[in-house]
């Protein structure tokens, strides 16, 4: 008996250990309704167990910020590329970074410092995992076979990812790079010359919130479908949009930070595994298109497992 108390206490005390504490502070790149949403998402997940500081970016100098992350008890949550560039820009390498609500491509380009353990820097990803975004694409549009894409140097990784994916699924992927907005237009007319849908992916250049509503002018004009990332593009033309909401994501990331307060490390960088998904049906109809039942589709994708 008293040995089996031995080991209890042994073990109890070696899970203590593991466990420590953190002051998290999340830094968010704007004060709009999506970094709001993955904030109280975020706080949330943490419960009573942990206390927040919210900093607005225009909040926090880079002083402040290299002074938190010298600290290995600071944990950083930049929300948005505004918010992760910055941190990335001025940690001095201590202090673990959960970075919330960027695309897969950013994300691989920051420089963190070198003495920092990968297993203290993770992300979760606003953009969704190359099959889980044709998954929607196949079962929304069955006779679809040509898929356009139009991106910017920076997502050249995400089309390799897509060009795979899409031909597992039978699909011919089309795509046009541009480097600047100004060539988006043209590039657009000409990969929609030859594609039966066009899908869009979070690209600083390609699609953003100043050429967003011309994108899908121009798709309307051609008759070409869109399948989208958000659900603003959803209610803004785009006929389908599979995407993880700014509070699925905020959830998430609070599971990262549980995680990383009971055994020092963060999971890996990973795209949302949470998603909604939805369908702007006056688009579609005015197009012509008669869309599969919005249950059978969802069906097909948990088939899928995506």
């Amino acid at each position: 008996m008293l040995i089996r108390c031995f080991i209890f206490c042994l073990c109890w005390l070696t899970v203590a250990s593991a466990r420590a504490e953190y002051s998290v502070h999340l830094i968010l790149s704007e004060s709009g309704l999506a970094y709001e949403e993955v904030a109280n998402a975020f706080r949330s997940g943490l419960g009573l167990r942990q206390s927040v500081k919210v900093w607005p970016l225009a909040d926090i100098s880079a002083a402040q910020l290299q002074n938190l992350s010298r600290s290995s008890e600071q944990l950083l949550v930049p929300v948005g590329v505004k918010a992760a560039n910055f941190v990335a820009e001025h940690h001095l390498g201590q202090a673990p970074v959960l970075t919330l609500l960027i695309p897969r491509s950013v994300s691989e380009k920051l420089q963190w410092p070198g003495n920092l353990p990968r297993k203290r820097i993770s992300a979760v990803f606003i953009d969704q995992p190359a099959g889980r975004s044709l998954a929607l694409l196949k079962a929304t549009f069955p006779a679809a076979r040509r898929v356009g894409l139009v991106i910017s140097p920076e997502n050249s990784p995400v089309a390799k990812s897509l060009a795979l994916e899409a031909g597992r699924r039978n699909l011919q992927l089309n795509v046009e790079t541009v480097t600047t907005s100004d060539a988006v237009s043209s590039a657009l007319r000409r990969v929609l010359a030859d594609s039966d849908v066009l899908l869009l992916v979070p690209d600083g250049i390609a699609i953003n919130a100043g050429n967003a509503q011309n994108v899908l002018l121009t798709t309307y004009r051609f008759r070409i479908p869109v399948v989208g990332f958000s659900q603003g593009l959803s209610k803004a033309g785009a006929v389908a949009s599979v995407y993880s909401s700014p509070a699925q994501i905020g959830q998430q990331g609070a599971q990262f930070a549980l995680r990383l307060i009971e055994s020092g490390e963060l999971p890996p960088p990973q795209h949302a595994s949470e998603n909604s998904i939805s369908f702007n049906l006056h688009v579609a109809r005015s197009l012509g298109l008669v869309l599969p039942n919005e249950a059978d589709i969802r069906l097909k994708l948990e088939a899928q497992g995506e």
